[in-house]
């Protein structure tokens, strides 16, 4: 019986670990927390989207039409977020300003469009 209990307790312990270890972080592409402690994402250019979900024709309220992110802001991300579509590597978090200022709602952006630290 003791061997039967240890056996369940490796068992339950590996897979505990196992899930742990996987963070939603797609194949190649750097972790939440190596992009947070590179700096956060830039955009690449000021056509970079803020999207208010995970899909790339839902743009923000505040950032459609003709109004166009700056280069010179920063987006903290906290997860991934990976879709069926080709390319379809979202990240969530937050927008910071040229002033420091954090954006109130969580937001989305393509990673592509963006130079993220890591």
């Amino acid at each position: 019986m003791t061997a039967r209990f240890l056996t369940l307790c490796l068992f339950l312990l590996a897979a505990a670990f196992a899930a742990h270890a996987d963070d939603g972080t797609p194949k190649d592409h750097p972790g939440i927390a190596a992009i947070v402690n590179g700096g956060g994402c830039a955009p690449r250019n000021n056509m970079a989207r803020v999207l208010k979900s995970a899909n790339p024709l839902d743009n923000a309220p505040n950032w459609t039409g003709k109004n166009y992110i700056g280069t010179g802001w920063t987006f903290m991300p906290k997860r991934y977020v990976v879709t069926d579509l080709t390319g379809g590597i979202f990240l969530e978090g937050n927008l910071i300003t040229t002033r420091g200022a954090t954006m109130p709602d969580d937001l989305f952006i393509l990673y592509a469009e963006w130079d993220c630290g890591g």
